[in-house]
C-alpha cells in the first residue's frame, strides 16, 4: 500500500502534533509518511535534507499534505508542483500548537476543506475556511462533482458557474447563460456556459505485456470505448494485479485518465466470484487465470463501489478484450453504490 497521507513538520513541538494527528486520524501505518528535518529524526519519523525534493518526489502521487508550521512554508514547498485544483492533492496547515488547521489547496476537489473541518473537531482545533463558496454556504459545482462521483469535463466553466452564484444569478432551467448538464455523454450545449458532468461509473481492469509503451495502452482503450459508444469519462478506476504495480504503461494511462490506478494480489483476486475467460497460461505465469475481468471486479468491491460477494457476470459491461499482448474489461457500478 502506498501511502497518500504525508506530513511534514520542522520543530520539536511540530514533530509532536504531528504524531497527535496520525493518532487522531487513525491512519494505519503504511498508510502515511512523516517527514522532519534530520537532526530531529525519530521513530515514525523520516528524515529529509531538502524539503522542496521531497514535496516533490511525493506530491503528485499523494491525496493529503499536512504541514505543520508556517503557511509560508507550505506555499515554497507546494508552489512550483501545481497543476490543477482538479487534480492537486489537498495541502493543509496545522501551526505547531495545534490551534488552527487552514485548508490552502485543492479545498473542494481535493477534499482539503472536508478534511481541515474533520482534524479541527478531532484535535480541538479552529478550521479557517477560506473559499467564498463555503462562507457564504452556497452551492458548489465542483464539491457536488466530488461528492458524486461526477467526472468534470469542462473545467474553466467552473469559475463562471461560481461566479454567477456567488453574484445572486440565476444559472441551470432558469437562464440560458450558464448551468450544468449531468449525463454519461458530454454532448450538447445547452447553455452559453455548460458544464458537463459525467458519472464515473466504470472500473477497467487491465493486463499487458511488461514495458508496453503507454500510448499504445491509451489507443486500446480508446479504441473499445469508441465502440461502445462510451465516454472515457466514465472510467473510475483503472485495475490490474499486483505485478504490474510499477508497470510504466499502466500507470501513464491511469495519470492520463486521472483515475487511480489499484492492484491487487492474486490471491485476492482468485476470490472474487463468477464466471471468467481463464487462461492456463495466464495462472502459470502470474497465479491467477484472469487478470483484467478479476481487478475490474476486485477494485469495485474493494473500494466499496459493490456490494460483498458481487458476481462478475451480474455487473460485467464488458468481457475480456485481447489485442497485441493486453487485455482489458469493464465492470459497471450500480446506482446505489454511485
Amino acid at each position: 500500500m502506498e501511502a497518500k497521507n504525508i506530513l511534514f513538520a520542522f520543530t520539536e513541538m511540530g514533530r509532536q502534533t504531528a504524531g497527535r494527528i496520525v493518532q487522531a486520524l487513525g491512519l494505519p501505518p503504511e498508510g502515511v509518511r512523516c517527514f522532519v528535518p534530520e537532526r530531529l529524526q525519530a521513530d515514525g519519523f523520516e528524515g529529509f535534507e531538502n524539503l522542496a525534493q521531497v514535496v516533490g518526489t511525493l506530491f503528485a502521487q499523494s491525496e493529503t499534505l499536512v504541514f505543520v508550521g508556517a503557511a509560508g512554508i507550505a506555499v515554497r514547498a507546494a508552489a512550483p508542483y501545481l497543476e490543477s485544483k482538479l487534480t492537486d492533492p489537498a495541502v493543509i496547515v496545522v501551526d505547531e500548537q495545534a490551534r488552527y488547521v487552514i485548508p490552502i489547496l485543492s479545498g473542494h476537489v481535493g477534499g482539503a476543506n472536508a478534511y481541515a473541518q474533520h482534524l479541527a473537531v478531532l484535535l480541538g482545533a479552529l478550521p479557517v475556511i477560506t473559499t467564498a463558496t463555503d462562507l457564504r454556504d452556497q452551492f458548489s459545482v465542483d464539491t457536488y462533482a466530488k461528492q458524486r462521483h461526477l467526472a468534470i469535463v469542462e473545467k474553466d466553466e467552473i469559475k463562471h458557474l461560481s461566479g454567477a452564484l456567488l453574484d445572486g444569478e440565476p444559472i441551470g432551467a432558469l437562464t440560458p447563460e450558464c448551468g450544468f448538464v449531468v449525463s454519461p455523454q458530454p454532448v450538447g450545449a445547452p447553455f452559453a456556459h455548460t458544464l458537463h458532468l459525467v458519472p464515473q461509473d466504470l472500473v477497467v481492469g487491465m493486463g499487458c505485456r511488461s514495458q508496453t509503451p503507454p500510448e499504445q495502452l491509451y489507443e486500446f482503450v480508446e479504441y473499445v470505448f469508441e465502440q461502445q459508444k462510451w465516454s472515457l469519462y466514465r472510467i473510475r478506476a483503472v485495475a490490474s494485479i499486483d505485478v504490474k504495480q510499477a508497470e510504466p504503461g499502466l500507470l501513464a494511462l491511469a495519470e492520463r485518465l486521472q483515475v487511480p490506478f489499484l492492484t491487487y494480489p492474486a490471491e485476492k483476486l482468485c476470490a472474487q466470484q463468477g464466471i471468467f475467460a481463464g487462461s492456463d497460461f495466464v495462472r502459470r505465469t502470474v497465479g491467477v487465470d484472469n487478470v483484467c475481468e478479476r481487478s475490474a471486479l476486485c477494485a469495485a468491491v474493494d473500494e466499496g463501489w459493490l456490494p460483498r460477494g458481487s458476481r462478475f457476470e451480474r455487473y460485467m459491461r464488458l468481457p475480456k478484450q485481447a489485442k497485441d499482448g493486453m487485455t482489458m474489461a469493464v465492470v459497471g457500478l450500480c446506482e446505489k453504490f454511485l
